[in-house]
């Protein structure tokens, strides 16, 4: 009998608890309730930013799709965060935002007026949230709708981190898309139709033993030609000739 008795105790409890779990709101048994919060981001504004939105929550509830809502919202605010993490650790209660910001390359000017950011993912940002990229050489893009710049940003970075290995500065660099070559214009007035970006340190070194040959045959500023490396063809005349 008492094993009966034992097994109809348990079934009632077991009742009662169902029963209270209905009556209460959604999530009431798992809520998680905000007790701190630990930010990191790439600027004071940011955080700053983060601990206003985040200071009506602190002792409240906080479901795991407010915590969605929190980190889009904030990207819309932010453009140039490449990411939002919100993370809840219902042992210590505490909320930990981390914001990161888009690695950039360069400053580049678009369309021969305003300054953006150009980021490693190729987008154009209107602020950059670290220190601002070296200022190595002019760079200006000439971009319409759609155009992607990923390709280019990859090459960009590649060839700032090159710029010293040239037999004389890169000034100025003008993209205007894949079916058109680069323009690079170096400091001695030798412009260079740069091609693919594929053999960026095959072509400085290229460069560096043509021109000054090229220099003592041909006078005045010079034009290289490297649309046609692939093939190992490559193409000195004389800057006018263009």
């Amino acid at each position: 009998m008492s094993v009966f008795l034992l097994a109809g105790v348990l079934g009632y409890c077991g009742f009662l608890a169902s029963r209270l779990a209905c009556r209460l709101p959604m999530g009431g048994l798992f809520a998680f309730t905000v007790k701190s919060l630990s930010v990191r981001s790439p600027s004071e504004d940011i955080s700053a930013e983060i601990s206003r939105r985040m200071s009506d929550k602190l002792g409240g509830p906080f479901s795991s799709g407010e915590a969605e809502i929190f980190s889009a919202g904030l990207k819309n605010s932010y453009p140039a965060l490449s990411r939002v993490e919100v993370r809840r650790n219902f042992i210590s209660g505490r909320v930990s935002v981390r914001a990161e910001s888009e690695n950039v390359v360069a400053k580049v000017r678009l369309n021969g007026g305003e300054i953006f950011y150009l980021s490693e993912s190729g987008r154009l940002l209107a602020e950059c949230y670290g220190p601002d990229p070296a200022d190595i050489f002019e760079t200006d893009v000439y971009s319409g709708p759609g155009l992607s710049l990923g390709r280019f940003a990859g090459f960009l970075k590649e060839l700032r981190a090159m710029a010293s290995e040239f037999p004389s500065r890169p000034i100025k660099l003008e993209y205007r898309s894949l079916a058109e070559s680069c323009r690079l214009t170096l400091e001695s007035s030798v412009e260079v139709l740069w091609g693919e970006f594929a053999f960026t340190k095959d072509k400085i070194i290229r460069l560096n033993e043509v021109l000054p040959d090229a220099a003592r045959k041909i006078k005045g500023p010079l034009k290289v030609d490297f649309r046609y490396f692939r093939d190992g063809k490559i193409f000195v005349s004389k800057l006018t000739d263009i």
